[in-house]
């Protein structure tokens, strides 16, 4: 038999208690930025050589799959975040703090190989939480995962930092090229803390 059913060449889909939903429905969209984000950690993990960052993104991917299933089900009784999920990554990003110094300043995504591959992956998680949070707004959403998503960018962040640390390379500042100080001092707050909320 084919890999495809033909089922949703019409433009719908279907989640666990509910069938005909649009493929652009804001559910879907939400559960397509979770499975697009757990790809990208896939990416980091087939680059990274570092066994520690390997066994927590395997940790993180197998929370994708628990919340795919959580944002794909009209029924009870199926896996979804709990507090024990956000604890867990709050640990991990308190074990990444302490191999880098306190961040007081913007770094331009990059560095080695892994770290920006992490920054990429931080930046499809808020794309995602934002999906999330747009979702949040016509149904029903677990407020853990509301709180866990809100975490996934601040982990992959830390962790590039650490990637570069352990590596040796400097973290690079922005130089707001053609500013002239004084006359607008909104430029340091620039994206409004993106990279550390």
């Amino acid at each position: 038999m084919p890999l495809y059913t033909g089922t949703g060449d019409k433009g719908t889909t279907s989640i666990i208690g509910k069938c005909n939903i649009n493929k652009n429905d804001a559910r879907i969209e939400a559960i397509g930025c979770f499975d697009e984000l757990n790809a990208t950690i896939g990416v980091v993990m087939a680059f990274s050589g570092l066994g520690s960052t390997i066994e927590t993104l395997r940790v993180v991917q197998d929370d994708m799959h628990t919340i795919c299933a959580e944002l794909a089900a009209a029924v009870e009784n199926l896996p979804s975040i709990t507090e024990n999920h956000v604890k867990r990554i709050e640990n991990f990003i308190a074990e990444a703090e302490k191999y880098v110094e306190p961040q007081k300043s913007f770094f331009l995504p990059g560095g080695n190989k892994e770290a920006a591959l992490l920054q990429l992956a931080r930046t499809v998680a808020r794309r995602a939480e934002r999906n999330l949070v747009g979702l949040s707004e016509e149904a029903e959403v677990n407020p853990l995962l509301l709180k866990y998503a809100n975490r996934l960018s601040s982990l992959f962040h830390v962790m590039a930092r650490v990637e570069n640390k352990l590596n040796n390379v400097a973290e690079e500042k922005p130089k707001y090229e053609f500013w002239k100080r004084g006359q607008d001092k909104t430029a340091t707050n620039y994206h409004c803390c993106e990279q550390i909320k």
